[in-house]
């Protein structure tokens, strides 16, 4: 009995030639080549070849979630690389807002990295929502230190300094 070839939009997709599936690349689960792998054998993109199929469950059975740590999931998992050249407080923010991790790189200082993520979690969606505030006391030189420090300078005047002083 012959298969029939799978179609795309009518046109049959390359068919895998029979040294391939003679040599076991074919039928393979993927939990039988991520979980049940005794050997711990690391694959690469080339490893592997993803073959069409037909899926016995809907797009809302697949759960793509993580978890970073015991105690941290993340649903959608994307983690940005740790690199100086790559995460920074924009990355994090993006990658944040996006539900993902973004992982401040270890090249800052202990200082410098506390710095980046609390200018990650003074952001939100555009708001600032826990704002430094500076009294009519304070001097242009105090806001150049907080802009070179939490890099804004938006900052509210308040007659006590505090939040929820009258502007």
């Amino acid at each position: 009995m012959s298969r029939k070839p799978t179609l795309i939009k009518g046109q049959p997709l390359m068919e895998v030639d029979e040294e391939t599936l003679n040599s076991g690349a074919c039928g393979f689960t993927a939990t039988e080549i991520f979980v049940k792998n005794p050997g711990r054998v690391a694959y690469t993109y080339d490893d592997l070849i993803m073959m069409p199929g037909h899926i016995g469950f809907g797009l809302g059975d697949v759960d793509i979630s993580t978890n970073v740590t015991k105690n941290i999931k993340l649903q959608l998992p994307f983690v940005s690389s740790p690199m100086d050249t790559v995460t920074e407080a924009a990355m994090a923010t993006a990658i944040a807002l996006q539900g993902g991790l973004g992982i401040i790189h270890s090249n800052f200082s202990a200082a410098d990295q506390a710095a980046e993520v609390r200018k990650v979690k003074r952001y939100k969606n555009g708001f600032i929502t826990d704002p430094v505030c500076l009294s009519p006391e304070h001097t242009v030189e105090d806001v150049f230190k907080i802009k070179s420090t939490l890099g804004y300078s938006g900052i509210p005047i308040t007659d006590s300094g505090d939040m929820g002083g009258k502007l």
